[in-house]
């Protein structure tokens, strides 16, 4: 994946659809990446952490995300 590969780019994950979001997961646990997303992906039931750039905020879990990216999507 070019995420990955391309740390420096931002990509817009929303194209990849939400069986690629296990993969985001994986790969920001290893690098810092910077993703653009038009929906509100679902990463699934297990915690994560996931900073919102647009309001600065570390979310934990789906429910954390919806609430904090709704206004942005």
């Amino acid at each position: 994946m070019l995420v990955k590969n391309r740390p420096d780019l931002v990509f817009n994950a929303s194209t990849c659809g939400n069986n690629c979001a296990k993969y985001l997961l994986k790969i920001g646990k290893m690098q810092d990446v910077t993703i653009n997303l038009h929906h509100i992906m679902d990463f699934g039931k297990r915690k994560f952490e996931i900073l919102v750039l647009n309001n600065n905020k570390v979310v934990h879990n789906m429910a954390e995300l919806v609430e904090e990216a709704v206004d942005y999507i």
